[in-house]
C-alpha cells in the first residue's frame, strides 16, 4: 500500500514539501489541505498584486493541470478542526482523514495588537487574496491610509497604496526604519528615499487610539496627534497559525519545535515554514519557508535530506529603491568595509570575518546584491590584495 502524506498548508511551505515528495517517492499519495480557494501563490508579490503590477495569474506559479500532472491533490476550502496523533488522524470541516506521515505548514496569521478602536471598519491586515482585494478596493476609493508598522511589508505595502493615487501615513514605533535589518545611516537614507515619493513617516510614535463611530477615522498617537485617514492597515507582524495542534501533545515555543529534519517530537509528524521553530528561531520568510519545506517533503516521504538554517536577507522591492542586507550586520570581532557616496546616495557596508563575509548592507545599487548573496550563501572566501571596498567587490564579482 502507498504511504499516505498528507500536508496541511498550501502556501510555498507546504507547495516545496509537496514536489520533495514526489522526487523523493513517485508512488506515495500527496493530498494538501488549503483553506483558501487558491493554489499556491507568492505571498510576497501581495504589494504588487494591490497596485496592479502583477496579476492573480502572474502570482500562481502552478495551475490545477500541475497538480493533477505531478499526482498531487489539493484539496481548497478545507478548515484543519483538530489534530488526533495517536489516531494519525485529521479533522476537518468536510470529515476525517488518516496519514502515514503528516507535514504541518500552516503558516501564519496576522498579529492584530491591543489598540483600543482596533474592531473598527476599515482597520485591516493583509494576508491573503482576500485581504488584498480589500486593500485595493478601499485604496481606489479613499484620499488617505495609514499603516501601523514600518516594517518591511509595510513599507511595500505603503508604496504599493500610493501608486493608486492614495495619500499614504506609516507610523514606526522605532526611531529609525528597519532598525533590525539596517544600521542608521541605510535607514536615514531610506526615510529620506520614501519621504521624497511623498510618504508621511512618523517615527518613534506610538499608536493610542483608532478614531470613528463604526469607521476608522482616525489615529490618535500617544502624544495627543490625531492623523486623519480613511482607512488603516495594520502591518504589526504575524504569529504561527498553530491553533489545531496545540492539545497534540507537540513541543510548542513560538511554532512547532523541529529538528534538522524538520520533525516533531511526535513521530511522523513535521513542521515547515512560518509554523515551524527551528535553534529558536521561527523566522516567518519566504526563503527559509521554502527550504524547510523541501527538507520536510524529503523526510516524510522516506529520503533523508538535513536542513541548514539560511542567513536571513531583505530586499525592499520598491520601484527606485535599492536596499539589500543580508546575515549578522551587528557581528563583533571582525573587520568593517564602508563607503557612503553622498552625491549620488549609495551606500555599502561589508563585515568580514576569516575572509568571508558575514553579514552585509548595500543601497543604491540594484546589480551587486545578488552577487552578496551568493558569496555569503556559499561562503565564498574573498582573494584581498588589500581590505578595501574595491577590493572586495572586484573579489565577489570574480567569484561569480
Amino acid at each position: 500500500m502507498n504511504k499516505k502524506l498528507l500536508i496541511i498548508g498550501g502556501g510555498i511551505a507546504g507547495l516545496s514539501a509537496a514536489k520533495s515528495a514526489r522526487e523523493a517517492d513517485i508512488d506515495c499519495d500527496i493530498t494538501i489541505f488549503e483553506r483558501e480557494n487558491y493554489n499556491t501563490y507568492i505571498r510576497t508579490r501581495i504589494p504588487h498584486y494591490i497596485s496592479g503590477e502583477t496579476s492573480l495569474k502572474e502570482m500562481m506559479p502552478y495551475n490545477d493541470e500541475w497538480y493533477s500532472k505531478n499526482n498531487i491533490n489539493l484539496i481548497k476550502n478545507i478548515e484543519v478542526i483538530k489534530l488526533n496523533a495517536d489516531a494519525k488522524e485529521i479533522i476537518t470541516d468536510k470529515g476525517s482523514f488518516l496519514y502515514d506521515a503528516l507535514i504541518i505548514a500552516s503558516g501564519a496569521r496576522p498579529f492584530s495588537p491591543p489598540i483600543k478602536g482596533v474592531e473598527l471598519a476599515n482597520v485591516i491586515s493583509i494576508r491573503s487574496i482576500e485581504d488584498a482585494d480589500n486593500a485595493r478596493r478601499l485604496s481606489l476609493k479613499s484620499k488617505t491610509c495609514t499603516v501601523i508598522g514600518g516594517g518591511l511589508l509595510g513599507l511595500e505595502m505603503a508604496w504599493s497604496i500610493s501608486q493608486l493615487g492614495c495619500k499614504v501615513n506609516i507610523i514606526e514605533h522605532n526611531d529609525r526604519l528597519l532598525p533590525r535589518q539596517t544600521d542608521t545611516v541605510a535607514s536615514s537614507l531610506l526615510f529620506e528615499a520614501l519621504s521624497n515619493k511623498g510618504m508621511n513617516i512618523y517615527l518613534n510614535s506610538q499608536t493610542e487610539e483608532f478614531i470613528g463611530g463604526t469607521v476608522v477615522e482616525g489615529v490618535k498617537l500617544t502624544d495627543g496627534k490625531i492623523i486623519e485617514t480613511d482607512f488603516v492597515i495594520l502591518s504589526t507582524g504575524v504569529r504561527a497559525s498553530i491553533g489545531p495542534f496545540k492539545d497534540a501533545g507537540l513541543d510548542i515555543g513560538r511554532a512547532i519545535t523541529v529538528n534538522e529534519l524538520m520533525e516533531t517530537n511526535v513521530e511522523n509528524i513535521y513542521a515547515a515554514g512560518d509554523a515551524a521553530e527551528f535553534v529558536g528561531n521561527n523566522y516567518c520568510i519566504w526563503p527559509i519557508a521554502m527550504s524547510q519545506g523541501k527538507v520536510a517533503g524529503c523526510n516524510a516521504a522516506g529520503k533523508q535530506l538535513k536542513y541548514e538554517d539560511m542567513k536571513p536577507f531583505t530586499q525592499l522591492k520598491i520601484h527606485g529603491i535599492a536596499l539589500f542586507t543580508i546575515g549578522n550586520i551587528f557581528a563583533e570581532g571582525c573587520t568593517i568595509l564602508e563607503e557612503f557616496n553622498k552625491d549620488d546616495r549609495k551606500y555599502m557596508k561589508f563585515f568580514v570575518k576569516d575572509n568571508m563575509i558575514i553579514g552585509a548592507i548595500v543601497f543604491g545599487d540594484a546589480a551587486l546584491p545578488s552577487k552578496v548573496k551568493k558569496a555569503v550563501e556559499n561562503k565564498v572566501r574573498l582573494s584581498l590584495d588589500k581590505f578595501s571596498i574595491e577590493e572586495l567587490i572586484k573579489s565577489i564579482c570574480c567569484a561569480s
